[in-house]
């Protein structure tokens, strides 16, 4: 019986996987190239300046999404065969809230762009870019909670399609600004490429939920607002303190002397490490619908064997991708140019592959504290102790060793992150009951 339950999870996870590999390929694939053909077209120092914008609006993303991608990926998947209608008034209430915060964001970056450009960026020449870029705030955000509820209705064929064509799109809008109008038409490229990416993913959305005979239903909504306050608020404010603690981190690096050449090595090797979180990341994208989709059904040996699965699989991805990372990164790095690889460029790369196996195994780990919904701890134990470290470990360290002092503290960061989930899923036996 044991071995028939975890042949059928292994070909529900293997089909999951398969498309969502497929649909990421595209998609980092496209962002890795659209990454190098601007590092060529922009220089190392311009770059650097468009890394750090970008840092800048996913940050602000990131805040204002208040983790709706995440509450419609478990929601979704915990209630879309038992509970239609909770399902669609989740659906619902993630759209209203992106709508409205979406928005506030946008607005809020467009009347700061001169403030962050002069004070915290140390280059009054871009707040025009900021503010160019702001629309991009806006679509993203509203269209983070559309992807998790594809994700929590396994529907990763549709990601995976429509993510292909939009990542070819992304390329050559982003690419094409760039040849025209520099540093200013890749942001605006950025800002046309989320607006597509919007609209296509509204309308796939739309059908999915149909096939399923789920509505969205934003007037009633409200009714689960204690989503919000259970799971989507502490979510949301890991999310605060998180990406602002990476800004901050970036913000420490390019004060320094030559601060924005050394932003653009960095963000080169953070193009890089993405590639290598691939396969953990995709790899979670389906187990966290799976595992939701068990604890729904109160399936407790499913749920057990669909989060050990994930986590082997994931560690054994995060280790030979590190592996791989530490042996040809530093070559890797002359992809987006002959003057990207310098004396820094190993450092780096050796503490972010190194970052790269806490993170991933700790996302495998998070599968259970997420599913039972354990948010303000999480926020209160986790979270905060991991983004204070990142900020003062990269204050100090970057005044001395740069970018190499920069990735240092956030492999400090996911270490302890790491070492504080384990911690917790033994101490609280989450991996032993639903």
């Amino acid at each position: 019986m044991q071995s028939k339950l975890v042949g059928f999870l292994r070909g529900r996870y293997a089909q999951g996987i398969f498309w969502n590999a497929l649909g990421t390929l595209f998609a980092q694939g496209s962002t890795f190239l659209t990454a190098v053909l601007l590092a060529r077209l922009l220089g190392k120092e311009v770059f650097g300046e468009l890394g750090m914008i970008q840092s800048t609006l996913l940050t602000l993303a990131s805040i204002a999404q208040v983790s709706t991608g995440l509450t419609a990926t478990k929601y979704v998947a915990e209630f879309r065969d038992t509970d239609k209608a909770r399902a669609g008034r989740v659906l619902g209430l993630c759209s209203i809230l992106t709508l409205v915060t979406g928005v506030v964001a946008t607005v809020l970056l467009l009347i700061s762009a001169p403030w962050l450009a002069e004070h915290m960026l140390a280059a009054p020449h871009l707040a025009v870019s900021l503010a160019i870029s702001a629309a991009f705030v806006l679509f993203s955000v509203m269209n983070g909670y559309q992807i998790g509820a594809l994700a929590g209705l396994e529907s990763f064929k549709s990601i995976s399609v429509y993510g292909a064509l939009l990542g070819a799109a992304h390329l050559a809008l982003c690419g094409l600004g760039a040849m025209l109008w520099g540093l200013h038409g890749a942001l605006g490229g950025m800002a046309m490429s989320a607006l597509l990416r919007w609209g296509v993913y509204g309308l796939v959305l739309h059908r999915e939920i149909n096939k399923q005979c789920i509505t969205i239903q934003r007037k009633e909504g409200l009714k689960e607002r204690d989503v919000l306050r259970r799971f989507a608020l502490p979510a949301a404010l890991s999310g605060l303190t998180t990406m602002p603690a990476v800004w901050l981190g970036n913000a420490f690096l390019v004060q320094q002397p030559n601060g924005y050449a050394e932003m653009g090595v960095y963000s080169a090797a953070i193009n890089l490490r993405t590639i290598v979180l691939f396969f953990p990341v995709l790899l979670n994208g389906v187990a966290v619908a799976l595992i939701n989709s068990h604890k729904g059904q109160e399936n407790k040996s499913s749920f057990k064997a669909a989060f050990f699965l994930n986590l082997r699989l994931t560690t054994a991805a995060a280790l030979a991708g590190a592996i791989l990372m530490w042996s040809f990164g530093e070559g890797a790095l002359k992809v987006f140019g002959s003057n990207f690889a310098g004396s820094n460029a190993a450092g780096i790369i050796l503490f972010m592959s190194i970052s790269v196996v806490f993170e991933a195994i700790g996302i495998a780990i998070y599968q259970l504290i997420q599913s039972h919904e354990k948010m303000w701890l999480s926020f209160f134990a986790i979270a905060l102790p991991r983004d204070v470290l990142i900020v003062v470990s990269a204050y100090f360290l970057t005044q001395h060793y740069g970018g190499v002092g920069l990735a240092v503290a956030f492999a400090l960061g996911c270490l302890l992150a790491l070492m504080t989930k384990i911690g917790l899923s033994y101490k609280l036996n989450l991996y032993g009951r639903v």
